[in-house]
């Protein structure tokens, strides 16, 4: 019994030294299984890091390898965060590889800027554009009849007849001004697009009207920046792009605000955006979710716009000269991101409909756009990654849960069993003292 005693408490003292060794490399990060998979994300990812160590490389270079990490890549890590260089400003559109190093940085890119206008003056453009060394032309193209005040020094005014709002003023210089300016497509330049009016109501509020902001943005492999951002209002919950096929079911039947005595009917022929969109012609083509500037405000690099065959720009022109309010400027203001900025590779696009909850339906107005809503959208999670990895990882936390309560389970039933073991270990030890005892006395007491 004693022998037995013995081996009994070695035996509970391994088990205790195995469980507590088990139940540590449970917990260490060295135990979890690889989550790594060797793929094209992964050497995207390495070229990255390898540019960041690159300390003073020249801008060229590091947007070079930037662009070359896109070609590269096939999945997001992440649309809306800064992990991911790629992808990580998609949702909001504020970020993109190829940009220049930075916003200060953008002063220095070669700009023209486009003013339409009707009865503002512009005195607040001399600040709006101060700071920027390189810009090449200021166009203000007026049509309501009023003389332009304030425009800076050196600006060219064009007067024009009062049709096709701000939109015709947009698509008259690209068909008519541009060509003048920069002939090539491979022309580093940016063209400004902007209203009178682009400093008041709503608009001064949103950081994107900022110029520097729009100029940073569209030196961008995406090309375009739009002035009114999404995030400013809705706080990140929506996103500019939107669900092509959605978007294009948009239909406008009248707009009374700002509305003048124009003898032209709001609408004739389109039915919808998508009617619209169509009737252009446009050659190059658009993915299934496309990105929506509102309020005729936006910067376009020159080789984004001659990317468009020129012939769609002038039927754009064409279609807008037939009155002021009419219902092709309200397609039209829906358009110019979709014909300006870059088209979205597929990866990009199955990450944001993956990132979204829903796509706004409601018929009359922003719909189409990719919607962020509810908890899962407040409950970020602390590691970003695709649906697979997410997966993966909750599996790997499940099993070692599981392992963790096996172990468990298995240490209370031994040491139960261990305990009852020893108890009546004890008692038969003890029982068997007492009966030798009395044994060896009994012979004693019988001689008396």
């Amino acid at each position: 019994w004693i022998w037995l005693f013995i081996f009994l408490a070695a035996m509970f003292a391994a088990l205790n030294v195995m469980l507590f060794s088990s139940n540590w490399t449970a917990r260490t990060p060295e135990s979890k299984m690889p989550t790594t998979i060797t793929t094209k994300e992964n050497i995207g990812s390495t070229a990255t890091a390898a540019v960041q160590e690159v300390a003073g490389a020249a801008a060229a270079a590091a947007a070079a390898a930037v662009e070359d990490e896109t070609l590269l890549r096939t999945t997001c890590k992440c649309v809306d965060c800064e992990e991911d260089a790629v992808c990580g400003g998609l949702w909001r559109a504020y970020r993109y590889p190829g940009m220049v190093s930075s916003v200060e940085e953008a002063i220095h890119k070669k700009v023209h800027v486009v003013v339409s206008h009707c009865n503002k003056p512009l005195n607040w453009m001399s600040d709006y554009l101060n700071g920027f060394t390189n810009v090449a032309s200021i166009h203000v193209i007026s049509k309501c009849g009023h003389e332009v005040e304030g425009a800076p020094m050196g600006a060219t005014t064009v007067v024009l007849p009062n049709v096709g709002r701000c939109d015709h003023t947009y698509a008259y210089f690209i068909t008519t001004i541009l060509p003048t300016l920069a002939t090539s497509k491979d022309d580093n330049s940016i063209v400004v697009f902007l209203k009178d009016t682009t400093t008041e109501e709503f608009e001064h509020n949103d950081p994107g009207t900022e110029p520097k902001s729009l100029v940073h943005i569209a030196s961008s492999s995406n090309g375009f920046a739009c002035g009114v951002t999404f995030d400013s209002a809705w706080a990140g919950s929506w996103s500019p792009y939107h669900d092509k096929d959605t978007l294009f079911t948009f239909e406008l039947k009248s707009y009374r605000e700002h509305s003048t005595a124009d003898e032209e009917p709001f609408r004739v022929g389109n039915k919808t955006l998508g009617d619209f969109y169509n009737s252009l012609n446009v050659t190059r083509s658009a993915g299934s979710v496309v990105q929506v500037c509102y309020g005729g405000i936006f910067a376009a690099s020159t080789a984004n716009i001659f990317k468009q065959d020129m012939r769609v720009w002038k039927t754009i022109e064409k279609a807008l000269e037939r009155g002021d309010n009419i219902q092709e400027g309200h397609y039209m203001e829906r358009s110019w991101g979709i014909l300006l900025a870059t088209p979205l590779k597929a990866f990009q696009i199955e990450a944001l409909k993956n990132h979204s909850t829903k796509v706004r339906t409601e018929t009359c107005c922003y719909g189409g756009a990719l919607l962020r809503e509810g908890k899962e959208a407040d409950d970020e999670d602390e590691e970003y990654g695709d649906d697979e990895d997410d997966d993966q990882q909750q599996h790997i936390k499940e099993e070692e849960k599981l392992s963790r309560d096996n172990w468990e389970v298995f240490h209370f039933y031994v040491l139960a069993g261990v305990g009852v073991i020893s108890a009546v270990s004890v008692i038969a030890f003890t029982l068997s003292i007492g009966t030798t005892g009395r044994q060896r006395v009994l012979p004693l007491a019988q001689r008396h």
